[in-house]
């Protein structure tokens, strides 16, 4: 058999034509250029599976002579600018023109984005638009998989045209439109934009973007008191603040003593506290915080420097409002105006400690972070903002992150089984410290599966355990390392173990989610509606 393969090629090759060397090059041109595919968005043509099975046997008999080989994903070879809207062009419009919905529609968008990268604004706007009908006329919007994945592009990129047509508030507003939806899934919540920098004043879709965001991962929750802060709400940054404290210090150490929070935690917590007028749980925490790294250091076990670093530099602005508060103004401001600028401060602490003092002080003391009003500072971060976000434009990359790929309904469904099997969890890894230690505590774990799909599996395998154990609802911590995995803690509300921004409603994340990941015995009757 294989000497007959072997007779069959060589025959084939003496009846190809030879290649002049002119051709050969323009041939070796083209391929190195790539097709209009890869010139477009970096991606490939789609190939069904009947190209596959070809291409195979292709491998062993004649037509591998004849079908080129596959193209391989390439960024590097994606046109810019006018020259890239104009390869999409070629394959979106004409005879040719690509059919399949679900590779029409990012060839739209990213023909959406050359057209952002040649500050052609009005056409870019006309391809979302475009994207969003074509998708619309295929019914791709009725199925829940494509609205949370390649979905979600439509807003990003819409919101990305608007933001730089200085239309800052309809951009997060549009961009954020679909937190709600995706309240309980880690990935599109946080492959959002919220073009926080830009916008001077918070929206309720802002502030419940960055809460939904920490409440699934509470190491974002700086991020969001961050952002409170910015805005003047600072009892509620506080309380932010002390759920992280209170969660970083859930548990016991081997040899029983409580888990120790991170000493820049509890010294964000001093300053929002004290941002909110309650002095005294400022002073509590601000000792905290240096007892913490005194502990550490008499043991021989200090924190990373640059932790020790912000710490300090926390503490320090604190230090400045309690010299505000006891009216000592002037020492305030000499202790202020000591940093040429604040840099681990929220920016919004900043701003209150610039307005406490502005005002009276006398030209002299007009410097550093103390040389304009509050104010002035906002505009001053936005116009940095703006300059480093369109100075991205030009990457030919950053823009295409806010187009999604499609992620398949049996992506999520192939999850079914383990997501909903909590007796004997395949996704739970038992810990080798006894409950007293880590009280309530699992570790999630998913094996060769994508992101998105695996952090909403975790997700609501946890809830459901938390039920089957009797408990109304969870924390969950995702770790973000070579493996995807998440911490999880199953509790009720009021439970010491429990954070209020931080606790999840069992009920609520499985009415959510289960019917992306359903049960075994519904998924089974899906499918056969669908036969």
């Amino acid at each position: 058999m294989k000497n007959h393969m072997f007779a069959a090629a060589a025959m084939a090759a003496m009846l190809v034509p030879a290649v002049a060397p002119a051709a050969e090059t323009q041939v070796d041109a083209k391929k190195e250029e790539g097709s209009l595919y890869l010139q477009c968005d970096g991606n490939p043509n789609n190939m069904t599976a009947g190209e596959s099975a070809a291409r195979l046997l292709g491998a062993v008999t004649l037509l591998g002579l004849f079908a080129p080989p596959p193209e391989s994903a390439d960024a590097s070879k994606r046109k810019f600018g006018a020259a890239g809207a104009a390869a999409c062009s070629g394959i979106l419009e004409g005879e040719k023109a690509e059919g399949n919905p679900r590779r029409r529609i990012p060839l739209i968008l990213a023909r959406a984005v050359h057209q952002i990268e040649a500050k052609d604004y009005a056409a870019a706007g006309a391809d979302v638009a475009k994207a969003r009908a074509e998708a619309d006329a295929a019914q791709l919007t009725a199925d829940p998989y494509f609205n949370r994945s390649m979905g979600l592009s439509f807003d990003q990129v819409e919101a990305a045209i608007l933001v730089r047509q200085d239309r800052v508030p309809d951009a997060m507003r549009v961009a954020l439109a679909a937190t709600d939806e995706h309240r309980f899934s880690l990935l599109p919540l946080i492959s959002m934009q919220d073009y926080a920098k830009l916008a001077p004043l918070g929206s309720d879709a802002d502030i419940a973007h960055v809460q939904a965001v920490a409440r699934l991962a509470p190491g974002m929750t700086d991020l969001a008191a961050d952002r409170l802060e910015e805005i003047g709400r600072y009892g509620e940054a506080a309380r932010m603040r002390a759920d992280l404290v209170r969660f970083q210090s859930i548990g016991k150490t081997k040899e029983g003593e409580p888990h120790r929070p991170s000493t820049l935690a509890v010294a964000q917590l001093a300053l929002s506290e004290a941002l909110a007028g309650d002095w005294d749980a400022a002073a509590a925490a601000a000792k905290r915080a240096r007892s913490i790294d005194d502990a550490r250091v008499g043991e021989g076990k200090p924190e990373a420097m640059d932790v020790r670093l912000q710490t300090t530099e926390v503490l320090d602005l604190y230090e400045v409002l309690l010299l505000a508060k006891d009216g000592k103004p002037e020492a305030a401001r000499r202790q202020f105006t000591a940093r040429s600028r604040w840099l681990a401060p929220s920016f919004g602490a900043v701003m209150a400690a610039n307005r406490l003092l502005y005002a009276d002080a006398p030209a002299a003391d007009r410097v550093a972070q103390l040389a304009q009003p509050a104010d002035a500072m906002w505009a001053e971060r936005a116009t940095a903002a703006r300059a480093e976000l369109t100075a991205k434009d030009s990457d030919n990359k950053t823009l295409f992150q806010l187009i999604e790929p499609y992620v398949a309904a049996a992506a999520f469904e192939a999850q079914s089984k383990s997501v909903w099997r909590t007796d004997k969890s395949k996704i739970f890894i038992k810990l080798k410290s006894d409950d007293a230690l880590e009280p309530e505590t699992k570790i999630a774990f998913l094996y060769g599966v994508q992101p998105d799909v695996a952090y909403d599996s975790m997700m609501l395998h946890a809830a459901l355990d938390a039920k089957a154990r009797g408990k109304q609802g969870f924390t969950f911590a995702p770790l973000f390392d070579k493996y995807l995995a998440a911490v999880v803690r199953a509790g009720s509300p009021g439970d010491e173990i429990m954070p209020a921004s931080l606790y999840l409603d069992a009920d609520a994340v499985i009415a959510a989610l289960s019917p992306a990941i359903p049960d075994p015995v519904t998924l089974k009757a899906r499918r056969a509606v669908a036969k």
